[in-house]
């Protein structure tokens, strides 16, 4: 081999290794933006909920039949239900999902009337309060009930 041939031979090894580095790092790069986006989104949707939980968005009434009142949570166990909206004795088809909050004072009294309202399958006027945010401590939907009414 000649002097002219093992320069060559050297720069092509030092171009080899320097392939490889870049190649690692754009690959070591490419993880690393890949994890912080996954990351991103469940840490800022919870952290959202956390800020959101204490931000009331909304207010209101609506008029439903109950059709289901359940208690989920593997950690956090919490009240979620279900309500056909109704309104002058025709049901609407839309099902409305709305929890009644675990921090909530009332809350044994706003079960108790939920549960004779499912009983009886008779229509009540429920009054809300939709938060900006959720937190699963505290409920699934962003719908809380306040107060339950016969009609």
């Amino acid at each position: 081999m000649t002097l002219r041939e093992r320069e060559k031979q050297k720069n092509r090894e030092e171009y080899q290794k320097k392939v490889k580095i870049k190649n690692k790092k754009t690959w070591i790069t490419f993880i690393i933006i890949f994890l912080v986006i996954i990351l991103i989104f469940p840490v800022g949707k919870f952290i959202g909920g956390l800020v959101g939980v204490h931000i009331s968005y909304s207010d209101g009434e609506r008029s439903i039949n109950v059709i289901k009142i359940a208690e989920k949570g593997l950690i956090w166990r919490t009240v979620e239900a279900e309500g056909v909206l109704s309104q002058n004795g025709f049901s609407v088809t839309y099902v409305w999902d709305f929890s009644i909050d675990n921090n909530d004072p009332n809350k044994e009294e706003l079960l108790k009337e939920l549960q004779r309202a499912f009983e009886t399958g008779q229509t009540v006027k429920v009054k809300y309060e939709q938060m900006a945010g959720t937190v699963p401590w505290r409920g699934k939907t962003t719908y809380f009930i306040k107060e339950i009414r016969c009609e």
